[in-house]
């Protein structure tokens, strides 16, 4: 099973992640990811809820691939309701500061 599926959603590209990110697979993931973000001002939105683990190089990846939709002018935006994983994305001491949203939004 792939760790990505990714698919247009109205104006944006909904990717979801399954299974386990950690130092094994996050380079990988975060290369797939990186190729979503081609083109002007893309709008990308991750759907976490299906992971059953990631570790702080997982988090480090989001981050990075946030960095590279600012870059050109767009965002991305993580849904997740997973209480474990939305600590670890909200933690004050990491100052994070992911868009985190409890449902994949409308097309």
């Amino acid at each position: 099973m792939s760790l990505l599926t990714a698919h247009a959603h109205g104006a944006a590209t909904l990717a979801t992640l399954r299974g386990e990110i950690d130092i094994l697979t996050t380079p990988g993931l975060t290369s797939g990811l990186m190729l979503l973000l081609e083109g002007p001002t893309p709008d990308l939105v991750v759907d976490l809820r299906h992971l059953t683990f990631i570790d702080g190089t997982g988090v480090a990846a989001l981050a990075d691939v946030r960095g590279r939709a600012e870059d050109r002018q767009g965002r991305l935006r993580l849904v997740c309701t997973h209480p474990i994983t939305l600590w670890l994305l909200r933690h004050p001491a990491l100052g994070l500061g992911f868009d985190i949203l409890d449902q994949v939004p409308a097309a």
